[in-house]
């Protein structure tokens, strides 16, 4: 039995699909976890300061994982060892050597340096904390510097288990790393309150690593330290991550701005905007990522060929599934957001007005989801061709537009007044604390800007050859979304007078069963539109259970 287990999660797999369906599915369980933590945290802390200490502390723990441990990340060191593989075992596993030795110096030096300078940052970056608070703030952040640390390895030998096509083994990684949260809050908040959450994610990171690292230990592929390095393939590696570095450090600093923006909007504006953030990832995880994921291998393999014709079908395909998951998921969700972080979030300290106002940022977010997912899949698309510039450049584009709106409309809010007034009375918020929307707002266009630009940046025959793929499900999904979104609708106000939203069950029978109801209806909606995503789902379904 735990043989057939062991041989189950260390498969290869080699289907688009199948890849993405397993790694869909993890990435679920994932973020049902994830969300069992926030509901946790948001249980014990509420939408207040604690809360606001503990997603400022990880901001430059964050920032040194996506500027370091990106470097060895699935989308640099794939393609990479797939040319290595190509010159012979001898080239490849030299290449892995050297390139973990030099990480491995960078990484723990990295660490070191952010440790000694985090009471020199952080009070320039949240000015709007108190002392006691930004002196707490250094304190848990110095000990998620283990995170980086970690996590870091991790990304490392998940390259070595993506490229040996272990899809579930990588995908279960995530699981553990909440796994490891939960169970520190679940045993020691109560005795050292917020800090037992950040003890819970070393662990976790700590389980990340060794899931990774037990499989690796017995790969081929497992790495040794050298000492003597092959420059020309660091310097490969570097030139091809640095970019998709330097990227995702925009995200980052874009992150890390908005932090220092919501410290200075009142007590609780950080939490609600990161628990807010964190609900729209739910989605993003599911679809974006994970069909991001599972064909990069693929479409860098047939890069490595100079099969342009399987190149287009893959980018296309990609991106048709995301856009066919994204709309309808982000129309239900706006629907049902104040149910979705009642279930979820709502319970002990976090009350009716975080409530309302974390739904009204989600809202907002998960309009970006959409965007942020196709620019992931279009991100990784550009990396598998070797043009690493266009999504550093979108990044950059996008991100420096996000800052520069969510400055304008807080330091300008008088002359925005009526805009937020309008979106906030939409979003049922309009007698609470509606300045945190601009911050959602500014992410949003600026998402939208990223994804417009990587996609005008792609070859013109390229780009002429997707749309055609892609135009013509637009109306399909556009359509079945608003279908799914009115029927939910309906069935919500038709059916409150059933349920009892005092409670947990009703709020839950509540939003089950109109988010039941839509789906339905935008299912028979592509039905007979004769959808080709939605028959090929059909046929999957039979193939799986009948």
């Amino acid at each position: 039995m735990v043989r057939r287990t062991i041989k189950a999660i260390t498969n290869k797999i080699s289907s688009l699909h199948e890849a993405a369906f397993w790694l869909a599915l993890f990435a679920l369980f994932s973020q049902i976890l994830a969300l069992v933590r926030d509901r946790l945290l948001a249980h014990h802390f509420g939408a207040g300061v604690e809360l606001d200490i503990y997603y400022a502390a990880f901001k430059i723990p964050d920032l040194i994982f996506v500027t370091v441990a990106s470097i060895v990340s699935i989308s640099a060191m794939v393609p990479l060892f797939a040319k290595k593989e190509s010159e012979g075992e001898k080239h490849l596993k030299s290449a892995t050597d050297s390139i973990f030795t030099v990480f491995s110096f960078f990484i723990i030096i990295s660490c070191l340096i952010a440790w000694l300078l985090m009471p020199y940052i952080l009070p320039y970056l949240f000015t709007g904390f108190s002392v006691g608070v930004i002196e707490k703030t250094i304190s848990l952040s110095r000990i998620l510097l283990l995170s980086p640390l970690l996590l870091g390895f991790s990304n490392f030998f998940g390259s070595i288990v993506q490229y040996q096509r272990r899809f579930i083994l990588y995908a279960m990684s995530p699981l553990l790393y909440n796994i490891g949260i939960i169970t520190f809050i679940l045993y020691k908040v109560l005795k050292i309150g917020i800090t037992a959450a950040v003890w819970g994610v070393v662990l976790g990171a700590l389980f990340h690593f060794l899931l990774q690292a037990i499989f690796v230990f017995y790969s081929p592929l497992r790495p040794r330290f050298s000492f003597h390095i092959k420059w020309k393939d660091i310097k490969e590696v570097a030139m091809l991550s640095i970019p998709r570095t330097l990227a995702l450090s925009v995200v980052t600093f874009v992150g890390i701005i908005f932090a220092s923006f919501a410290s200075k909007l009142g007590e609780g504006s950080i939490a609600v905007f990161n628990l807010g953030f964190n609900l729209q990832s739910a989605p993003l995880s599911l679809i974006g990522v994970s069909f991001s994921l599972a064909a990069f291998p693929s479409l860098a393999i047939s890069v490595a060929k100079k099969d342009m014709t399987d190149v287009v079908f893959k980018i296309s395909d990609g991106l048709r599934q995301i856009i066919f998951w994204s709309l309808p998921a982000t129309a239900l969700i706006i629907i049902l957001r104040a149910h979705l972080v009642r279930v979820v979030l709502g319970s002990g300290n976090f009350d009716w007005s975080d409530t309302r106002l974390t739904a009204a940022v989600l809202a907002i977010f998960v309009i970006s989801s959409v965007f942020q997912s196709i620019q992931l899949f279009l991100s990784r698309s550009y990396y598998a061709l070797g043009k690493t510039s266009a999504p550093l450049l979108g990044n950059i584009a996008g991100g420096a537009l996000s800052v520069v709106l969510a400055f304008i409309f807080i330091k300008f809010y008088g002359f925005w007044a009526s805009l937020i007034n309008y979106i906030a009375e939409l979003l049922n918020v309009s007698h609470l604390s509606q300045n945190i929307l601009v911050l959602p707002l500014a992410y949003s266009i600026g998402s939208l800007a990223t994804v417009f630009i990587l996609y005008m940046a792609l070859d013109t025959g390229l780009r002429t050859e997707i749309r055609k793929r892609v135009q013509g499900l637009l109306p399909h999904s556009f359509f079945s979304a608003i279908v799914m979104a009115s029927v939910a609708y309906l069935v919500l106000n038709i059916s409150d007078s059933i349920f009892n939203l005092d409670t947990f069950f009703g709020v839950l029978g509540h939003g089950t069963l109109a988010g039941i109801s839509g789906i339905v209806a935008g299912a028979v909606v592509l039905y007979l539109l004769g959808n080709k995503e939605f028959k090929e789902i059909i046929l999957k379904f039979r193939q799986l259970f009948v």
